[in-house]
């Protein structure tokens, strides 16, 4: 059976993406390399949370999206999904994008009848082996985070909760597509060898939108070890024109900790740092 969730931080995330597209994502002092220098997520969050996607359709710099329901109507069990997709109109790098996202075996020129078919009741009482997977509601959620004249992100999540659990199992990511190739970008490269990770790593922390505490480390034979594999071996990333941001799944980060969890630091304060042959350092600091 297939399993999907829509966590309910999905619309938020697309809101701070719209901002960060039309104006500054972050706040900074004066010296962009001081270690006081932090980003201010939580304002940015809190300024633009009532934004939603509940049009058919929209554009989004320069991107048109459409957005596509669908739902097996099983009551207490229901499962459904709300994917809101770039739209090709014949661009082959965006076909490629929206095939990535929605799957192999998916029929892109026809996305609503592969829904359909996926969340209608014969689907789900095909796949179940017996009735405990019928009381199982499941949901899949698909949006833009963020359009760059170069990049597009965007946000999946999926998972499932049955009538043993407590709360929903979340699977989710965020990712970088290049909006010319239709590759995916990933942060390998991104840092020079010998940075100074830790000190990153203590700078990511400290900027987190939620409060994960000071960081003791006491309970670890390699506390900073820890703490850089933590910061930098998990979760995604999405990138503005100001700033770098890392994102976590509930438990990715410090593992008491069922929530999303965002971390961001200037492009400025990071540039020392960046290798300067990688993708993101030449898009953001190499004149077009």
């Amino acid at each position: 059976m297939k399993k999907f969730l829509i966590p309910a931080v999905i619309v938020l995330w697309a809101a701070v993406a719209v901002a960060c597209g039309n104006s500054k994502a972050a706040k900074k002092d004066a010296d962009p390399h001081s270690d006081t220098t932090k980003i201010e997520i939580e304002e940015v969050v809190d300024t633009l949370a009532d934004i939603e996607f509940d049009e058919d359709t929209y554009e989004m710099n320069g991107v048109t999206f459409r957005t596509y329901k669908a739902s097996d109507g099983g009551g207490e069990y229901e499962s459904s999904a709300s994917l809101t997709l770039p739209v090709p109109n014949g661009d082959k790098v965006m076909e490629k994008i929206l095939q990535q996202l929605v799957g192999e075996d998916a029929d892109i020129n026809n996305i609503q009848a592969y829904l359909d078919k996926m969340f209608s009741p014969e689907e789900k009482a095909k796949d179940a082996d017996d009735d405990d997977d019928l009381q199982v509601s499941t949901v899949w959620n698909i949006e833009p985070v963020l359009v760059l004249d170069k990049y597009l992100v965007m946000e999946s999540a999926d998972g499932y909760m049955d009538n043993y659990m407590a709360h929903y199992n979340i699977s989710q990511s965020t990712i970088v597509f290049d909006r010319t190739t239709g590759e995916i970008m990933n942060r390998d490269g991104m840092f020079k060898e010998d940075a100074d990770w830790l000190k990153i790593a203590r700078k990511f922390r400290e900027s987190a939108n939620e409060d994960l505490g000071e960081f003791d480390g006491s309970e670890f034979d390699d506390p900073d070890g820890f703490l850089i594999d933590e910061v930098f071996g998990r979760g995604d990333f999405y990138f503005t024109d100001d700033s770098l941001f890392f994102v976590y799944g509930p438990y990715e980060i410090n593992y008491a900790y069922g929530f999303d969890v965002k971390m961001g630091v200037s492009k400025e304060w990071i540039k020392p740092y960046m290798e300067k042959e990688n993708w993101l350092y030449k898009y953001w600091f190499v004149k077009k």
